[in-house]
């Protein structure tokens, strides 16, 4: 008696051109497709050739594999929305708050100074930061001394080195800081107030929109005061 092979059957071909199709959609099969692909398989293998128990339960074995994935990825989103929602509520908070932001611009507002600080790895004898303009020209420094390991404060108050106050706006501000008998750049933080922020979906940053400052990342936040 001849058997016709598995290509030739006319539902376990109706199953894979739908799983085709699927799979195109989809990118991989499913675990309903799945099923049925060995459910037919079963239904029509030769009699005189019947799967061996060691390939039945391989397949078992392959279908628990794919419904433990689904099963996984379903959590998985859930655990992400749940955990968005979360990261939303508590940002909220924020709205309002003053931050400090590492930025390497600052807004010195039109009464008042520019505030910031810096974060010191260890103690230095010799601590400055520097204001340039929209050109790079420095056109103020503020020298802070010796100083302790740790978050140093500072504060501009718009006066330039020719004894005239700056035109209120942003100012790019540069940290230098001696170790030993050597000078580092260090990444300043600026002081801004947080006026609205942006909850990404799942995978993405979450953003903060500043009142001077512009749109940072939520991770360039490294203080709420």
């Amino acid at each position: 008696m001849e058997v016709n092979s598995y290509e030739n059957l006319p539902g376990l071909r109706s199953i894979v051109e739908t799983s085709a199709e699927d799979k195109a959609n989809n990118e991989e099969l499913g675990q309903n497709e799945y099923l049925k692909l060995m459910t037919t398989q079963l239904a029509n293998q030769d009699p005189f050739a019947p799967m061996d128990n060691g390939e039945f339960l391989a397949q078992i074995a392959q279908f628990g594999t794919v419904s433990g994935v689904n099963d996984l990825v379903t959590e998985s989103k859930s655990l992400s929305s749940n955990l968005l929602s979360s990261q939303a509520l508590q940002a909220s908070n924020l709205i309002g708050r003053q931050v400090l932001v590492d930025h390497d611009q600052g807004h010195l507002p039109e009464d008042g100074s520019l505030l910031g600080a810096v974060e010191l790895e260890s103690s230095s004898p010799s601590v400055a930061v520097k204001v340039l303009d929209n050109s790079g020209e420095l056109i103020a420094r503020v020298d802070l001394g010796s100083q302790q390991k740790g978050m140093v404060p500072f504060s501009w108050d718009g006066t330039m080195i020719d004894g005239q106050r700056a035109s209120s706006g942003r100012y790019k501000l540069e940290v230098e800081a001696v170790y030993g008998s050597t000078t580092e750049s260090l990444t300043p933080q600026i002081v801004d107030q947080v006026h609205s922020l942006t909850i990404g979906r799942a995978g993405q940053e979450m953003s903060v929109e500043l009142e001077n400052t512009g749109t940072v990342s939520f991770n360039q936040v490294t203080q709420i005061q």
